[in-house]
């Protein structure tokens, strides 16, 4: 049997090599069992093998010269781990065996002057430099895309075989301008294409090449945006005076409608809002009434500020009453109005005048036949002042009475007639006398 399976392998074109030494074996055996054959393949072909530490070829290849019993079979490729098994043969017996390499992972530093450089392979970011890259397979040449704001991009193509480091360091070439910055004021926010990037005064590093939008921000001040072109290596200076943003000011005031001012330009009544420069500014409110109010107002750049005013009433009541009533009263030469009887009293009824200013004036009372009263009152805010005035009368004649015990007749000033007819005859400056209804003849009125 073991015969007729040699002359098979020898029938075949491809195994003449492998019939030869079937031959050779079979000579040296003689009679004796037939030797074992080890048949190995490998994942990649023409990797190399060694059993028991000999090599036997490259796969894949046939064993026959191998003795019965346990073989220590060791394969091995360039850029491919090594796999190693132990194989038991039998005489006469047929084992093959396969063996899949995997393939070595590389060991790729890349370094950048400066760092940070984003690393991109096959289009898809590893990360930034400093960078170890320990994915990708040994035995090739693997190519990479470094990118760094302000910097040219740049390929490097890296060639890696087995597990050996390979350390690549690049320079990379400046791609990108420098623009000193500076405000009036200082401290504004710097942005440059969307990213903060400092606050003035601030040399900013770095830009890319072409059109750049810096822009600068600062609280109370309207915002400047410049847009700069600028070519790689290039150096400008930016130098912006910040315009301030305008105040906004709300006056109040209780009670309403009062005329307000700032820096004696009329603005309204209150409520009112206006808008103002920035600074310090003086601020009036005005209301009939009341005790004008004038403060100072400082205002920041773009704010909003509110300045209440509680107005102190200046007005007061005076409450007028004289003797005798119906004459007529003005404040300040202006005629406010009359005082009125109260039945047969000599004093008239109160007259309230309402809203007069707090402070002096002067009062006088007219009523015809007797003398003007003048006084001077002090009328306190909120508060009721009384004045009680009496009218001396005037001393003119205007009654001629006949009696019967003076045929030349009594004149005077007629006072009054009682319901018995008794007359009351004032015959000089506060002297008056009665005459009685049974004496008098005849009562005459003198022309005026």
């Amino acid at each position: 049997m073991f015969k007729q399976n040699i002359l098979r392998v020898c029938r075949l074109p491809s195994s003449v090599l492998s019939c030869a030494a079937l031959l050779l074996a079979l000579a040296a055996w003689g009679a004796k069992e037939p030797p074992p054959r080890l048949d190995v393949n490998a994942q990649p072909e023409g990797a190399q093998v060694f059993v028991d530490g000999k090599p036997c070829g490259v796969a894949p290849c046939q064993l026959f010269d191998l003795a019965p019993g346990m073989h220590h079979v060791h394969v091995v490729a360039p850029s491919y781990s090594a796999a190693d098994e132990f194989v038991k043969l039998e005489s006469g017996g047929y084992v093959q065996k396969t063996f899949a390499l995997s393939q070595e992972k590389s060991l790729i530093l890349i370094k950048t002057n400066p760092a940070g450089a984003d690393v991109k392979y096959n289009g898809a970011s590893l990360g930034t430099t400093p960078l170890l890259v320990t994915t990708l397979p040994s035995g090739q040449t693997h190519a990479f895309e470094l990118s760094l704001n302000g910097y040219q991009p740049k390929r490097i193509d890296v060639p890696v075989e087995g597990r050996a480091p390979v350390v690549r360091e690049e320079m990379l070439a400046l791609d990108s301008g420098t623009v000193d910055c500076k405000t009036d004021p200082p401290g504004a926010t710097v942005t440059v294409n969307g990213v903060e990037r400092g606050t003035t005064p601030t040399t900013l590093t770095h830009i890319p090449k072409g059109l750049a939008a810096i822009t600068v921000k600062l609280a109370g001040y309207r915002d400047e945006t410049r847009e700069l072109r600028l070519a790689p290596g290039e150096q400008q200076t930016l130098a912006l005076t910040l315009k301030p943003l305008p105040a906004r000011l709300n006056v109040v005031s209780s009670p309403e409608q009062a005329r307000v001012f700032l820096d004696d330009d009329y603005q309204g009544k209150t409520p009112v809002t206006m808008s103002a420069t920035p600074g310090s500014h003086k601020l009036r409110v005005e209301l009939a009434g009341h005790a004008p109010v004038t403060r100072s107002v400082t205002l920041a750049n773009g704010a909003e500020a509110t300045e209440e005013f509680n107005l102190a009433s200046v007005l007061g009541r005076l409450e007028v009453i004289t003797t005798p009533p119906g004459a007529k009263i003005s404040i300040d030469g202006k005629a406010v109005g009359t005082t009125k009887a109260q039945g047969e009293a000599p004093r008239s009824q109160i007259l309230p005048l309402e809203n007069i200013n707090a402070g002096e004036h002067s009062v006088m009372a007219h009523l015809d036949g007797y003398q003007d009263v003048s006084r001077r009152v002090t009328v306190k805010a909120n508060d009721t002042s009384k004045l009680f005035l009496k009218l001396p009368r005037v001393f003119t004649p205007d009654t001629e009475v006949i009696t019967t015990w003076n045929r030349d007749g009594i004149r005077g000033v007629l006072v009054g007639k009682d319901y018995l007819g008794n007359l009351t005859i004032e015959t000089s400056p506060g002297i008056s006398t009665t005459i009685k209804a049974e004496d008098i003849r005849s009562v005459k009125p003198l022309m005026k």
